[in-house]
């Protein structure tokens, strides 16, 4: 075994065990202040723990902690406020209904949600979520409501540290919805999060958000301090252990890309029951296996194939895990030119149509690559 090997060994078990022992440790997901006005101490903490896993998108960790909350302290709005962020990723995730429901538990209708808030600033938390959950139209109404919101918040309290944290969460969600001024508000998210980071370079929102906010070729050199920090900051989270490789994979950082993503999967493999979501353990496989190849470890790039194959199997009908599996498959053969032939065919993806072309060319079937070439342009052509 190599020495390569037996350090990624290691640090698999270590935070494999980790993941295991820690319950709601806060000192495992970062260092933060939100208070609240409920009076139960136990409702405080709980709802600590889920802004904290929160922060980093553990979003069924969040959920069970928000929950908690409201098991000690049903009227406590900010417990509903928490969970209704729970139920999908705010920046990629499709429509769901699940916010709303959150927020329904509080009361059925706004007016008496709006009551049960007992300041001005919980009441615009809750009505940035109301605004999350409740706009009318698809997800690009309803984080553009969301960050309007929160920019309300913001420019009553700018000085409050979860204010800032969940207004930069907010305008990064909202950017992918600007058009041309999508970088300027990534920009100014950044801008944000590198004023919280700068405060508090334990915080998990900060660091989390300078990241996202940067992840580009051109600027990631400007989070490369928070991803430094942001791997430690949040090891009982799956996301927060894969987050930094965003920007070690655009500086050449082959190694961290792999041992990150092995400790982000590994995390969100314990943490995983049946009839959980498996996002985070396809994304941290796709990343850890690209890092693998890039280091030219072969036999990591099969086992990560064999993990996404178990977990299709563990998740039959998840179309994110199908399609994570034809890509990491597709980029195995790519990457080590182990050339194979297959059946083109209409139900080949668009990484499957490369493989298969850049095989035939390479094992002298020119016909096939010329078919697959015209099919990999119609595709092109359909999804300009």
């Amino acid at each position: 075994m190599s020495l390569r090997c037996f350090n990624a060994l290691v640090f698999s078990f270590f935070f494999s065990t980790l993941t295991q022992a820690q319950t709601t440790d806060l000192s495992l997901i970062g260092t933060y202040d939100f208070p609240t006005t409920t009076a139960s101490a136990e409702a405080q903490e709980a709802f600590l723990a889920g802004v904290g896993y929160l922060h980093s998108f553990g979003m069924t960790q969040a959920q069970e902690a928000f929950r908690e909350a409201q098991q000690h302290d049903p009227d406590f709005v900010m417990a509903y406020w928490g969970e209704a962020f729970t139920y999908q990723h705010p920046f990629f995730g499709a429509l769901s209904e699940g916010p709303g429901q959150a927020l329904m538990k509080l009361a059925p209708t706004p007016a008496l949600r709006a009551a049960k808030a007992q300041n001005d600033k919980e009441k615009g938390f809750l009505q940035a979520a109301e605004a999350y959950a409740l706009t009318p139209g698809g997800m690009p109404e309803r984080r553009i409501a969301w960050m309007e919101a929160m920019k309300s918040v913001f420019d009553r309290y700018p000085e409050d540290y979860e204010v800032k944290a969940f207004y930069t969460a907010s305008l990064l969600a909202a950017a992918g919805h600007s058009g041309d001024s999508r970088e300027r508000m990534n920009m100014y998210a950044g801008s944000l999060a590198l004023e919280l980071f700068k405060e508090n370079d334990n915080h998990p929102g900060a660091a989390h958000y300078v990241i996202h906010a940067f992840d580009d070729p051109i600027h990631a050199p400007i989070a490369l301090e928070a991803a430094q920090k942001y791997r430690d900051i949040a090891p009982a989270v799956s996301h927060a252990r894969h987050m930094p490789s965003h920007i070690f994979i655009q500086h050449g950082m082959w190694e961290e890309v792999s041992m990150w993503n092995e400790s982000a999967w590994q995390a969100a493999h314990d943490l995983w029951q049946p009839g959980d979501r498996v996002g985070d353990q396809n994304h941290s496989g796709d990343w850890g296996q690209y890092g693998d190849l890039q280091l030219g470890n072969v036999d990591r790039s099969e086992l990560w194939i064999e993990r996404a194959e178990q977990t299709l199997k563990e998740n039959p009908g998840d179309s994110r895990s199908y399609a994570t599996l034809k890509t990491m498959r597709a980029r195995h053969v790519i990457e080590t030119q182990q050339w194979q032939i297959t059946t083109l065919s209409d139900e080949l993806s668009a990484d499957e149509l490369l493989a298969l072309g850049l095989s035939a060319a390479h094992l002298g079937d020119l016909n096939l690559a010329e078919r697959t070439a015209a099919r990999i342009k119609s595709l092109s052509s359909d999804s300009p």
